[in-house]
C-alpha cells in the first residue's frame, strides 16, 4: 500500500514539473525580454552611456524589450556592443523571467592624436579608437606631423607619460615635425624633445631640472633634452 502511494505521489510530480515546462515554454514564447539593469565599467571618461546603449541596440534591431524570450541570443547582443568603437567588452544575461542585465566595459584612451587630416585616440592597448561625436576626453594632445613617427614609438611615449604623475600634469601636448617632438608644458615652457629615442633618459633630465629649482625660474622659454648628459636652455 505504502509503494502504490509512493508511485502516485511519484507520478503527480512528475505530471506537475510537465506542467509547469509547458505554460513556462508558452509564455516565453508570447512574453519579451525587458532590461532590468546596464552597469558601465569606466575610467573618468563618459563615452559610453545607457541612452547611447538602448539607442544603439534599438537601431540595430536587437533591443531586448522587442525580443520574445524564446528568440533571445546573448551571443548576437554581446558581438554587436563590441563592435561599438567605444566597448571593449560586453557581457548579457538574464534571469528566468527574461529580465536581461547588460555590462559593458569602456575602451580607456590614453592620448589625443589630431593630423592633418583627422583625428584619433590610442587607446590603453595602442589600438585606435575614433572620436566620439558625444563626448571629448581631456588628456595628452598630439598634433603636427603625426605620420612621420611610428604609431608603436608614440604609445610607447605617452604610455610612459601618463604612468608618471610628475610628466602627466606638466606636458599638455606634443608637436611632431619631421620626426621630432616638441612638448608645450602646463606652465609655459617649451621642451624640445628630439626623435622618439632614449626616452627614459631625456624625461629623467628633465625632472632633474625642475627638482633642482626648475620651477622658480621662470627665464627660459626652450629646455632642449637632445644633448645626451645636458639640457640646453634657450632665454625668453
Amino acid at each position: 500500500m505504502k509503494g502504490i502511494f509512493n508511485l502516485i505521489k511519484f507520478v503527480l510530480a512528475i505530471s506537475l514539473l510537465f506542467v509547469m515546462i509547458y505554460f513556462s515554454e508558452r509564455n516565453n514564447n508570447r512574453n519579451y525580454c525587458k532590461i532590468k539593469e546596464i552597469n558601465i565599467e569606466m575610467d573618468e571618461n563618459e563615452f559610453v552611456t545607457e541612452d547611447l546603449i538602448h539607442n544603439y541596440l534599438l537601431n540595430n534591431n536587437l533591443h531586448p524589450d522587442s525580443i520574445k524570450i524564446n528568440d533571445i541570443s546573448f551571443k548576437k547582443i554581446e558581438s554587436l556592443l563590441e563592435n561599438h568603437p567605444s566597448i571593449k567588452n560586453a557581457n548579457v544575461y538574464s534571469d528566468m523571467k527574461g529580465k536581461i542585465s547588460i555590462v559593458v566595459f569602456q575602451r580607456k584612451p590614453i592620448v589625443r592624436i589630431q593630423n592633418q587630416k583627422d583625428g584619433y585616440y590610442l587607446d590603453e592597448d595602442g589600438l585606435r579608437m575614433p572620436l566620439s561625436n558625444e563626448y571629448t576626453a581631456r588628456m595628452l594632445l598630439v598634433t603636427g606631423e603625426v605620420n612621420s613617427v611610428n604609431q608603436n614609438d608614440l604609445y610607447y611615449l605617452s604610455t610612459f607619460i601618463i604612468k608618471d604623475s610628475f610628466l602627466k600634469r606638466q606636458i599638455v601636448q606634443i608637436d611632431i615635425s619631421d620626426s621630432e617632438l616638441l612638448m608645450l608644458t602646463q606652465i609655459g615652457e617649451q621642451v624640445e624633445f628630439g626623435r622618439i629615442e632614449e626616452v627614459e633618459q631625456k624625461f629623467d633630465k628633465l625632472k632633474l631640472y625642475y627638482q633642482k629649482g626648475g620651477f622658480q625660474n621662470q627665464e627660459f622659454k626652450i629646455l632642449n633634452l637632445k644633448y645626451k648628459n645636458q639640457i640646453v636652455c634657450i632665454k625668453k
